[in-house]
């Protein structure tokens, strides 16, 4: 069998076992369904936007992001005048980490916060660490603040803004740095009893 022959058989048997596999196909982006709605929903919306149509990072309003740059290394309590706490948690298996929704005036933003200490009656004192503004975001979303899995792995850093049972917006609350990052909605599935409207 000469070579020329040889190397065509190679090829065939190739691309017998790559029709047999299936072929080599370039791996779509999953759908990311969001569970669970915040109670003023009825019921879930199955997922209907393409995955396609889902960003992955965040937009940037300067003003927003100025207006509210204000509030990083803010120690509370006390909370400046003017705001509204929305709802507070501690992110879960991170104990001295919180997140917390701040309204000030038609303006919602979120808290990554630490405890720097407790006083003599057990009390916690924190320090705004980061602060993400919501305000700039698309109408109609959802905010799940945990219960999110990365590629079946529970992340309890991980919050994601949702529409229509799919989600639209995620990011990382890292508490190794302090910061939220947005990340892509690749892989995240969220599962929460604590979906908040953003909008």
């Amino acid at each position: 069998m000469n070579k020329q022959m040889k190397n065509l058989m190679l090829v065939l048997v190739i691309a017998l076992l790559l029709a047999a596999c299936g072929g080599v196909e370039t791996a779509s982006a999953p759908e990311v369904i969001v569970t669970e709605e915040p109670a003023s929903v009825p019921e879930p919306v199955a997922v209907s936007d393409p995955v396609e149509d889902i960003p992955t990072t965040v937009p940037s309003d300067g003003a927003d992001s100025e207006q509210f740059s204000k509030y990083i290394g803010l120690n509370y309590p006390p909370s400046p005048e003017g705001l509204t706490e929305v709802f507070s948690m501690l992110i879960q298996d991170k104990e001295d980490y919180s997140l917390m929704m701040v309204l000030e005036g038609g303006n919602k933003m979120l808290w990554l916060s630490k405890i720097t200490h407790y006083d003599t009656d057990g009390s916690a004192y924190w320090e705004v660490k980061d602060v993400l503004a919501l305000s700039n975001l698309e109408a109609g979303l959802t905010l799940l603040p945990d219960g999110c899995f990365l590629n079946g792995v529970r992340d309890n850093e991980i919050l994601v803004a949702g529409k229509n049972g799919t989600i639209r917006l995620a990011w990382r609350a890292n508490t190794m740095f302090g910061k939220f990052e947005a990340i892509p909605a690749d892989g995240i599935t969220c599962n929460s009893d604590k979906a908040v409207n953003i909008t």
